[in-house]
């Protein structure tokens, strides 16, 4: 894998991972990237920007030119060149260093001519998001935040309950909440913690999604133009359905959960090209509260026992058949190690395997007998 750490937007725009990433998701770009993002989470701003410039590339028609055009094209680079350079030695330089200027101040014209074209991209709201905001207007005055600072923005809702509006985000709201629900709508990337009150649910609106919370705290991913929607929770319980259809007519009529429910260190990814929503793990789940200092400490340990002790740190369901694994013997210090280091650790221990699959993971392998 290349050094994806020190790319700039242009960079991850040209790589062919990356592209097949954000046009064409599947399981492992999708697990890839997110594993990369929860990694380095300070280059999310870089990555969305690329992404943006990769969904317009391929949108956007390609201007071509003729052989007799790009020579016209790379005489005129020249010739603006050579009026900027101040007199030089006898010794010209090379050309190949002369072409190496050429083909950066292009670029450079490029970037700095399409500079506002791609600000204006990333903070132009979804007309989709344009017509939710028109239809809940009908009913209640609403204010909206956009976010069009380098900065995560903290925002306060007449609730009480708080987000974090990511860059290049929109939220809409009104100036209090009325009524059997709660309602906010989005356009962008978020991070909620919501207020509890089990008898007014909470809804955030989003093109193509809608997620539904009595109070916890998860994150919703929903760049305009973006292929998928994403949701994450870290805590508590969401449901999560598609806009519009009979099914949300009947998740604004009740205040239960129901459907398509996710858990602590789950997310659901709801692909626009084919209207499927799946769940995972995140790539990295952490340790619930309620584990405290678990320490994962093992000699001559059943796995059942330590499978028993992971499901409960990280809230998360193991299968695996135990008249076959549960009695493997495991002695092993993991205490530092996150989730699936242990998971790896464990199988190579017992000569297992280890799979997620719906967001839970399937151990599978022929025992230690």
């Amino acid at each position: 894998m290349h050094d994806y750490l020190h790319f700039s937007a242009e960079d991850f725009a040209q790589d062919d991972f990356f592209v097949r990433w954000v046009l064409r998701p599947d399981a492992d770009t999708e697990t890839v990237w997110q594993d990369w993002l929860a990694t380095f989470p300070f280059r999310r701003d870089e990555v969305e920007l690329a992404r943006h410039l990769v969904l317009a590339l391929h949108q956007v028609a390609q201007p071509r030119l003729t052989v007799s055009e790009k020579g016209v094209l790379k005489q005129r680079i020249f010739e603006h060149l050579d009026a900027q350079e101040a007199p030089a030695p006898a010794a010209s330089q090379p050309r190949q260093v002369r072409w190496y200027w050429a083909a950066a101040a292009a670029v450079l014209l490029l970037l700095v001519g399409g500079w506002q074209f791609w600000q204006t991209l990333r903070t132009a709201p979804d007309p989709a998001y344009q017509e939710l905001l028109v239809q809940a207007q009908a009913t209640d005055l609403l204010k909206e935040i956009v976010n069009t600072a380098q900065s995560t923005r903290l925002v306060v809702l007449p609730d009480g309950s708080s987000v974090l509006l990511r860059p290049h985000s929109r939220l809409a709201f009104p100036a209090q909440f009325t009524g059997p629900n709660r309602n906010v709508y989005l356009n962008g990337t978020a991070f909620f913690e919501v207020a509890k009150n089990p008898s007014r649910p909470f809804f955030v609106n989003t093109s193509h999604l809608v997620t539904k919370v009595l109070g916890t705290s998860f994150e919703v991913q929903a760049p305009p133009d973006a292929p998928r929607v994403m949701v994450t929770v870290k805590t508590g319980r969401v449901s999560v359905y598609p806009q519009g259809g009979t099914e949300a007519q009947t998740q604004r009529r009740t205040r239960k959960l129901e459907g398509f429910v996710l858990l602590p260190n789950q997310q659901a990814t709801y692909r626009l090209t084919d209207q499927k929503l799946l769940r995972t793990l995140v790539p990295q789940p952490t340790l619930q509260a309620s584990a405290g200092q678990a320490a994962f400490e093992y000699t001559e340990a059943p796995l059942r026992q330590v499978f028993a002790q992971l499901e409960k740190a990280y809230g998360v369901h193991i299968v695996y058949d135990e008249a076959v694994l549960g009695n493997c013997p495991l002695t092993a210090s993991l205490t530092d190690e996150p989730l699936f280091a242990k998971l790896n650790l464990i199988c190579k221990a017992v000569r297992a395997n280890y799979e997620v699959l719906d967001a839970q993971i399937v151990v599978t392998g022929r025992g230690c007998q």
